[in-house]
């Protein structure tokens, strides 16, 4: 098996500057009380002292050396603590306490995390509940909204040339990425597609089969060569998989602005993208030299890839994360199959159909596939492969979904239509018309995430206090962290040296920590992991120091 390890990645976010004055006392002398020149014209710049507020000379700033993070400032340069993220504030002589909070938190890296909203670090919450699902109908270039609770199509949005997949932010917003040219092969010449965002909330003035550009949040032109495969990460940023060209791309939630485009190495197509509950983006490609392959959105790379023979010759379509520890792909076979995330390893392989296309996980953990060849939705228990339901919907059913409360939705290629179905019973609640040759495999209702069991997130930064041999003596966590978070530090007296640094484990007991670390800079790591989706999400509000200067 090839695999790339996670490699600890240092950012600097400490070292020294300047500061402002924070530690001096002013000369109130009498002799000189009300004698200062506080006219305009002369700025002082060339003045020994300086007036405080009472228009008394204050002593004029003596510098003590480069500056350290202690709430003073030492080099004299008219700012405390510049160029540090820490806020340190000086307890007694040469012991202070550093503070991690708020937007410090922004200059390490997260996982499947998220920033600000009054917290440092959180993991996410339960995705607001979307009451539609959205639907590519590829040969109209359009996007058919349907209503879960009735089936009736409420919108119909014109948004490129021959959308295939959709997915559903956390606002309720749908993503829509667009195919173009089916022969695309990466040529620079060949035109690249766009991704439109539509409002979720928004409800066109004109009915269907009228289609209308209202509602259109962003219309994104030029993302990438024949788009497949939309995922929806923690952040609400979206990642977009483009085929021909063998990479996927990173879009701003808000925006749409490109942060990045991760070329897939070794190389690959990628047909579909999911999310699993740590955060990783996984690649199903039904094409290249890889066919299942796991991107660390923090290092930026592709760090497993398996091939044909390490997944036992069987060839992924579909894809979707359990949030129980693996991925499951559908075949274009008899088979669906699961891929353990921690392993990278088959871990079960289940005959339960002819062509299996799109798969989704129920509210109960069963997977659920479509099966074009048979015209129906199939339902199999994960551990014994027992076929539970195989039910009949329209023709070709290619994609699948569960929505927010629980009811499967199959779109079928062929009758342009969709089915509903009672995940209980196995029964067909309806079948309902949209646009000509709907064609999605992705999360197109947004609940992929809520049937996730457990989540996992990580953050890691690297701040420093410019002090060489500078000891760590204690850690208060602000926070409600839950009984499974896990935090490791370690230190060193340069950036360059935490690499090499031992991990220290912090043991934590009523929410703070002794440490015995040693150097100018401190790496700090930490896991929030929950079992339980339904309690309040675990985060932290503020790491505080204690840190002792030789």
């Amino acid at each position: 098996m090839r695999g790339v390890l996670l490699m600890g990645l240092v950012l600097s976010c400490g070292g020294s500057g300047a500061g402002e004055d924070g530690g001096l006392a002013a000369d109130t002398g009498a002799a000189d009380t009300g004698a200062a020149d506080t006219g305009a014209a002369d700025t002082g710049e060339d003045s020994a002292a300086v007036s405080d507020a009472t228009g008394a000379d204050a002593a004029p700033c003596v510098p003590s050396g480069p500056e350290r993070c202690d709430g003073v400032d030492n080099d004299c340069n008219g700012e405390a603590d510049d160029g540090f993220v820490l806020r340190c504030t000086a307890v007694e002589p040469e012991v202070v306490e550093a503070e991690l909070t708020g937007d410090g938190f922004s200059r390490g890296v997260v996982r499947n995390l998220l920033r600000g909203n009054d917290v440092g670090i959180a993991l996410p919450a339960l995705p607001d509940r979307s009451e539609f699902i959205w639907v590519a109908a590829s040969s109209d270039n359009l996007v058919s909204k349907i209503r879960v609770a009735d089936g009736v199509e409420v919108g119909r949005f014109v948004v490129g040339d021959d959308p295939s997949r959709t997915a559903v932010d956390g606002n309720g917003d749908a993503w829509v990425a667009m195919r173009g040219d089916l022969n695309d092969n990466g040529d620079p010449e060949e035109p690249w597609e766009n991704v439109v965002k539509i409002d979720g909330s928004c409800t066109p003035a004109v009915a269907p089969p009228m289609a209308t550009r209202e509602c259109v949040l962003l219309d994104i032109p030029e993302v990438g060569n024949l788009l497949r495969g939309v995922a929806i990460d923690a952040r609400g940023d979206v990642w977009v998989g483009a085929h021909a060209t063998g990479e996927v791309i990173r879009l701003d939630g808000r925006s749409g602005e490109i942060l990045e485009r991760i070329r897939l190495d070794p190389f690959a197509r990628p047909y579909g993208l999911a999310i699993d509950e740590a955060g990783y983006l996984w690649v199903a490609a039904i094409t290249g030299d890889a066919h299942v392959l796991r991107v660390d959105p923090v290092e930026g790379i592709v760090d497993v890839a398996l091939d044909f023979d390490q997944l036992e010759r069987h060839t992924p379509y579909g894809i979707a994360a359990d949030g129980a520890g693996g991925v499951w792909f559908g075949s274009r076979i008899r088979d669906v199959f699961r891929v353990d995330a921690e392993t990278f390893e088959l871990s079960h392989v289940h005959d339960v159909g002819t062509a299996t296309r799109g798969v989704a996980i129920d509210d109960r953990g069963y997977v659920w596939t479509a099966d074009s060849s048979r015209d129906a939705l199939i339902a199999a228990d994960p551990e014994s492969g027992e076929v539970l339901y195989e039910v009949a919907v329209g023709r070709g059913p290619v994609g699948v979904a569960v929505d927010h409360d629980g009811f499967v939705w199959g779109a079928n290629l062929f009758d342009d239509s969709v089915s509903k179905v009672d995940p209980v019973t196995g029964d067909l609640l309806g079948t309902f018309p949209v646009g000509r040759t709907p064609y999605t495999y992705s999360d197109m209702t947004g609940s992929a995430f809520r049937v996730f069991r457990r989540l996992r997130g990580v953050f890691r930064g690297s701040y420093g206090v410019g002090v060489p041999g500078a000891r760590w003596t204690l850690v208060r966590v602000e926070g409600e962290i839950g009984d499974d978070a896990v935090f490791r530090m370690r230190a060193a007296d340069s950036l360059a040296g935490l690499s090499s640094a031992a991990w220290s484990e912090v043991n934590l007991s009523s929410g703070e920590a002794t440490l015995d670390l040693r150097g100018s800079d401190l790496e700090v790591e930490v896991t929030l992991q929950t079992e339980d989706r339904a309690e309040p999400p675990p985060f932290v509000e503020s790491l505080r120091f204690t840190v002792e200067f030789p």
